[in-house]
């Protein structure tokens, strides 16, 4: 097959991951590099592989081994390499730092080092309560907020009905508003719910 081939290929992942993900393809007869595209590196098209060949030989699954590299800026990257018909080296680098960064800035913004709330301020947060029981119920059941269907809104609501939830003053509204039930419905099925 023609390098060619390939290229359109690699050209479309290039457009989908820019600018995290660089792509090489090396001539292992000439061990040099005939495509680039990507920007992780200063490498261009011409320049040395640098390969050990001797280990390529040996590897016989060298494409199911996802390996890290250290970039000229200090940045990590991971890679794995493919062969392509014994001819080419086909290198798929990921720029993995950014994703370092969003993990060690999550986990400090998330890190619980804020004072637990103070009772006498949230006591009478019943809005806090329901909240809390929304997500328990959530939770306990394996259902995901934003997918729920009518039925399972319908569990929800009779959960927070069995909890005492709709006995604050315009819990019904607000009720009806938090897990996207009409305010019809919602008085229609407080209306079914007491008089069993």
């Amino acid at each position: 097959m023609n390098l060619n081939n390939y290229i359109p290929f690699c050209d479309a992942i290039i457009l989908l991951m820019e600018p995290l993900v660089e792509i090489v393809i090396h001539d292992l007869e000439s061990q040099t590099i005939c495509y680039i595209n990507g920007s992780l590196s200063k490498r261009k098209i011409g320049d040395a592989s640098l390969l050990d060949l001797d280990t390529l030989k040996l590897e016989n699954e060298i494409d199911k081994i996802v390996y890290p590299k250290l970039n000229f800026d200090g940045r990590i990257i991971r890679s794995i390499s493919i062969i392509l018909e014994k001819k080419w080296l086909l290198c798929i680098n990921c720029d993995v730092s950014v994703f370092n960064q969003m993990h060690n800035l999550s986990q400090s913004f998330l890190r619980s080092s804020t004072i637990r709330q103070p009772e006498s301020l949230f006591k009478n947060d019943w809005q806090e309560r329901l909240h809390i029981a929304i997500h328990a119920k959530l939770t306990d059941m394996g259902w995901h907020f934003d997918s729920l269907t009518g039925s399972q809104r319908k569990k929800l609501a009779y959960h927070l009905f069995l909890s005492g939830a709709f006995s604050e003053k315009n819990a019904a509204d607000y009720i009806a508003e938090a897990i996207s039930i009409s305010r019809a419905t919602i008085f229609k099925y407080l209306k079914e719910w007491r008089q069993k």
